[in-house]
């Protein structure tokens, strides 16, 4: 039953008219054969026409969406700078009032939502690079416009990875190496980042063959993943080439730079010790500050920075520590380093009479009889204070407080500190029977404002 019909469809396509290709002509000025080799070069280059027209308007959408994103950034950068409330608030003012009252009731954007606008944006510029290049993967530019986009969220790995294929392709591309360098320092990959700076140097200095036309930036940079590498003598090497070509504000933070690299003498270890203590210090974080410390001091190449770490760590235990283990950290150092700053002893004394206080507050009349006594050891603005207390604390003794009275009055006292004095030592003699040497001490008591 189905035979005819199968027979007559076929007759019907058999008397179909055949119609002849109609052919285009090539351009002007070109032949069949050229056009063909170019259309199929075009191919290979752009993908198909649909898909390059179509992919083009995804990356100038993902453009739009990138310059937004960063527009969004660079705002949320500037309120943090003024110190701007980042809060969420109604619109004040008289353009404020207008707004709310013809419908605009939107909240102005602190810092935190102006970020979240920029995220946003950027993240729709990465899917629209995608696309472009899912439509034309040779679509180089948008390639790289993906890598930036992925740099401004802090994504690099992922930034990294994208560089690290182009330059698969584009060894002898300078702005490209620094570009991955850069992502490989932020990211945490070091040595990439050394070895990305270095090449981004050397293939400029080739195409350029002149220093004074290679980036600063370049240096500046390789500079620092040196420090992140511990490689000091390299690490000043770049800074040191880096200020020669810099501006008068750029070289003055460049030297300050190096001035960090060298306060131990290349030990960058050290250094970032110093700085994470410092950190703490000024947050409260009191056991952090210690340990940062402790680290500094077990890396310190020189005995300079040894000294001032143990200084501030020995300041750090009397205030929020064990206040004997400072102490005995600030008497070894005075023990130890020759010609100590005054700073140092001034502090010691300081630490030794306010030691003695507490514990006379505590009732240990003899424990902080040895601290007054060993600060009249050291050479520091209150040593006639030490021996003063020591002559209050003797009254029983008429002999050692006159003796220590006496000795107190030898150093700067304040007014007050010497009427102290005077009463102590007119009294042991008058106690004594000494009326000379008491009315003479009377006097003085008298006489002093």
């Amino acid at each position: 039953m189905q035979r005819p019909f199968v027979i007559t469809f076929l007759t019907l396509l058999l008397c179909l008219p055949v119609f002849a290709e109609k052919k285009t002509p090539p351009p002007a000025g070109l032949d069949s054969l050229t056009k063909r080799e170019a259309d199929s070069l075009s191919r290979a280059l752009f993908g198909e026409e649909r898909d390059e027209d179509r992919a083009r308007r995804e990356f100038e959408n993902g453009q739009e969406d990138f310059r937004a994103g960063d527009a969004f950034l660079n705002e949320a950068d500037s309120l943090r700078r003024a110190g701007t409330d980042t809060t969420l608030r109604k619109p004040g003012g008289v353009i404020g009032f207008l707004k709310q009252n013809f419908g605009d009731s939107s909240l102005t954007s602190g810092e935190l939502e102006t970020r979240k606008r920029g995220d946003a944006a950027l993240r729709r510029a990465v899917k629209e690079f995608q696309r472009a290049l899912e439509l034309s993967p040779q679509l180089f530019e948008a390639r790289l416009w993906l890598a930036a986009t992925y740099d401004r969220l802090r994504e690099w790995d992922k930034s990294l990875e994208i560089y690290r294929e182009i330059l698969n392709k584009r060894q002898g591309e300078d702005r490209l190496w620094f570009n991955y360098g850069y992502s490989a320092l932020q990211g945490g990959q070091y040595e990439k980042a050394v070895n990305a700076f270095e090449q981004a140097i050397r293939i400029s200095l080739l195409v350029n063959g002149d220093s004074a036309k290679v980036p600063n930036r370049y240096r500046t940079f390789a500079g620092e993943a040196f420090v992140r590498t511990y490689q000091d003598r390299l690490a000043l090497e770049r800074f040191r080439q880096a200020q020669r070509y810099a501006d008068a504000a750029e070289a003055a933070e460049i030297g300050r730079t190096i001035d960090w690299i060298l306060w131990d003498e290349g030990g960058i270890a050290t250094a970032e010790y110093r700085d994470a203590a410092f950190s703490a210090e000024s947050q409260a974080h009191w056991d952090d500050a210690r340990q940062a410390y402790l680290g500094g001091i077990s890396v310190a190449r020189t005995g300079k920075a040894r000294d001032e770490l143990s200084y501030r760590l020995a300041l750090l235990e009397f205030q929020h520590g064990t206040r004997t283990d400072g102490l005995a950290r600030m008497k070894a150092l005075l023990e130890t380093v020759p010609n100590v700053p005054d700073e140092y002893r001034e502090n010691y004394g300081k630490m030794l009479f306010a030691y003695a206080q507490t514990l006379e507050q505590e009732s240990d009349p003899r424990g902080a009889l040895s601290y007054y006594l060993q600060s009249t050891k050291i050479g520091w603005s209150g040593q006639g204070t030490g021996y003063l207390e020591i002559a209050r604390l003797a009254a029983n003794d008429l002999d050692r407080a006159i003796e220590h009275a006496a000795k107190a009055l030898e150093f700067n006292l304040t007014n007050e500190q010497k009427k102290t004095a005077y009463r102590i030592l007119e009294d042991s003699y008058r106690a004594k029977g000494n009326w000379e040497m008491m009315k003479r001490y009377r006097q003085l008591l008298e006489a002093t404002p």
